[in-house]
């Protein structure tokens, strides 16, 4: 089934990082965007400028001149807005990690599913998505195929996943990527403490990402917790005992090393 050949008018609601970031893959990948949904008149209004289409502020006034509709918004509003389509018999995604197609079911919607991208977006560095993976689902096999052969014409990395394996993936997402991201700001607070640049540990960190280009990053763990070292372990607790949330961070993480060195070994 040839995504280009039943598609080719697609409905973006959500005019925030995801639905910009989708609304320029689309048409760079030549489909037309018919209409932007913001429920502000500025997002919505700057979006339709940028991809020249059509923009609404009202959900129930959603042209049904389209051939998909993709539900591009933040998990806690996903599905009031569900709630409010009237559009009823044409294909409807939504682009989250966490909520389960389910959230569909009951609505009287014949055509829906999942096209979730596994990336972080951000409206000011957008981003082709050819290299961005994309894991899609279906309420039935003519659905999937039908995400699949769309997914394949935006991106070179396509995965077919369920509900329960797009929440691990997501879960998994979360560790990797914001929980990193979240000790790298810890880290340059403690370099700030003694007017430390951030830039004497980016080579570090380039090195540990270049090494999980190819190794599993259990086998390239570094650090006392690998070596077991306790009496760096027990200094660096003694060094954070004035910042409590550091110091039951560090340990937490410690404890956590140890304990897959152990399994890794065992």
């Amino acid at each position: 089934m040839n995504a280009k050949q039943l598609i080719k008018k697609i409905t973006i609601v959500g005019a925030g990082n995801v639905g910009h970031n989708f609304g320029l893959g689309f048409k760079h990948a030549g489909y037309i965007v018919k209409e932007i949904y913001s429920r502000t008149q500025r997002s919505a209004l700057l979006l339709s400028k940028t991809l020249h289409c059509d923009f609404t502020t009202d959900i129930k006034s959603l042209s049904k001149d389209t051939d998909l509709i993709i539900l591009a918004v933040n998990d806690d509003v996903l599905e009031g807005l569900i709630n409010q389509i009237d559009i009823k018999d044409k294909p409807i995604v939504h682009t989250s990690g966490s909520t389960p197609i389910t959230v569909f079911e009951g609505k009287g919607f014949t055509k829906y599913g999942i096209f979730y991208p596994v990336q972080s977006f951000s409206k000011n560095e957008t981003e082709s998505l050819y290299p961005i993976p994309i894991c899609v689902e279906g309420n039935d096999e003519a659905m999937e195929n039908l995400l699949l052969s769309l997914a394949r014409s935006v991106s070179t990395k396509v995965y077919s996943l369920d509900s329960a394996k797009r929440k691990a993936l997501h879960v998994a997402a979360v560790f990797a990527n914001n929980f990193t991201n979240h000790m790298f700001h810890i880290a340059d607070d403690l370099l700030k403490q003694h007017q430390i640049s951030f830039e004497v540990i980016r080579p570090l960190l380039e090195k540990t990402s270049n090494k999980i280009k190819t190794e599993r990053p259990l086998n390239v763990q570094t650090g006392p917790a690998v070596r077991n070292d306790q009496n760096v372990i027990e200094s660096h607790l003694d060094y954070l005992k004035n910042q409590k949330d550091y110091q039951a961070i560090y340990d937490l993480i410690t404890k956590s090393i140890l304990s897959a060195q152990e399994n890794k070994n065992g």
